[in-house]
């Protein structure tokens, strides 16, 4: 009987079902894709971040190390637990050098880096490591170094030497002398306009410092701070410590690189790392709050139209009391119409999430985007809120409607 009742219900006013369905449909589609493209945003936001700069800085300690790290610990940097989180990272010596240049001299600082380093590592994919990774917001005017005697001057230095792309620049280091073709000039808006960037082995044999490096910058891929994330390690029990270790905050990261790297301490860059966590949890909370006002727009059209519909079927309803039919039994008929129509919207509404998620992926990221397992769940349930949030007003004006009134008119 109940069947029959709810196949008549569908028959008998299409036009009302159709209305939910679609109000359904849009609630469970626009979840889906929020959802769905809401993990990829973290993740391409969180790369996008990672160009303006290395949120790590490993340094040597004070104990250890006698004020250098050495370049050979560097590969095992990629070795590390959380090795698939570090998109960058790259070496630098610093030395004081007396430059010349076009008759003019100044004293100023020689930095030893790595460009485009391709790193291996046994047992790992092939990399490339270097400045120009970790820093793309560099604007060099000219090109990058390739060769040992190729270098680029900071801005401001340049233009104190009057150097030229194509021109040469001489710098001596307690009385060794190393002569560098600037190939480019580059300009940050920082302190790296005020210094020469050198490959680190020419620098390190100008400085005769061989296989020493003063600091490492790393670029890793980090989940927000939180309360946790903020303690000290050394207070932790162990449980604790190894869901910290575990979890990819800054810190966490920070402490795997200093673990590899002889006499080394690692330290967050606060003002980015904090930076990031901000902005990425403002971003989450703007697409968790966007879900739910989908979700409440598409309940209050449910609950409209059934609302609707409860006005047309006041006279079977009426009857369907005046016969002996009591609440339950009511309920049941439009808590059945409403799980049929829940259902049937909650899959294609996460179809069509789907799509709109590739779509959007496609449209901002220039990506695709690999929807989870647990969408599917997800938009499922969305469909019954949105129903069933809808449902309330309209079950209970149903319920309450008096048989007399409505048959005698």
């Amino acid at each position: 009987m109940l069947f029959r009742l709810l196949k008549n219900s569908f028959l008998k006013r299409p036009k009302s079902v159709l209305l939910v369905f679609i109000s359904i449909v849009m609630g469970a589609s626009v979840a889906t894709a929020f959802l769905g493209i809401s993990g990829e945003i973290s993740h391409k936001m969180a790369l996008e971040l990672r160009s303006y700069g290395a949120n790590i800085l490993l340094e040597p300690s004070a104990v250890e190390g006698g004020g250098f790290l050495r370049e050979d610990d560097l590969p095992k940097i990629k070795t590390v637990f959380w090795k698939y989180n570090i998109t960058g990272f790259t070496p630098y010596l610093f030395g004081v050098a007396d430059f010349s240049a076009n008759g003019k001299r100044e004293r100023g600082i020689v930095s030893g880096t790595w460009f485009a380093k391709n790193l291996e590592v046994a047992g790992e994919e092939p990399s490339v490591q270097g400045v120009r990774g970790i820093a793309p917001w560099w604007d060099v005017q000219g090109g990058w170094p390739a060769g040992p005697d190729e270098a680029i001057v900071g801005a401001a230095l340049a233009k104190r030497l009057g150097s030229a792309i194509g021109g040469h620049v001489e710098a001596t280091v307690r009385g060794k002398q190393q002569r560098f073709q600037v190939v480019g000039i580059v300009t940050t808006g920082g302190y790296e306009e005020e210094q020469l960037f050198a490959p680190l082995i020419t620098t390190q044999e100008l400085l005769q410092l061989p296989g020493k490096v003063s600091r490492v910058q790393v670029s890793a891929l980090t989940v927000p701070m939180d309360a946790f994330g903020m303690k000290n390690p050394a207070q932790m029990t162990k449980e604790e410590y190894e869901k910290w270790y575990c979890t990819a905050y800054v810190t966490s990261v920070a402490k795997n690189v200093e673990e590899v790297m002889a006499g080394s301490r690692a330290k967050p860059i606060w003002q980015i790392a904090s930076a990031e966590g901000s902005l990425l949890k403002k971003l989450n909370s703007l697409m968790l709050l966007l879900t739910i006002l989908a979700l409440v727009a598409s309940a209050m059209a449910v609950s409209t139209s059934l609302m609707a519909s409860m006005a047309e079927r006041s006279p079977e309803i009426a009857l369907m009391k005046a016969i002996g039919a009591d609440r339950y039994q009511i309920s049941a008929i439009f808590i059945g119409e409403t799980l049929i129509i829940s259902v049937i919207g909650g899959m294609v509404g996460y179809l069509l999430g789907d799509q709109l998620a590739g779509i959007i992926s496609r449209t901002v990221f220039n990506s695709t985007i690999a929807s989870p397992f647990w969408l599917f769940p997800t938009a499922i349930i969305s469909a019954f809120v949105v129903a069933f949030a809808g449902s309330v007003a309209p079950l209970r004006r149903a319920l309450s409607i008096e048989p007399v009134r409505v048959l005698k008119g």
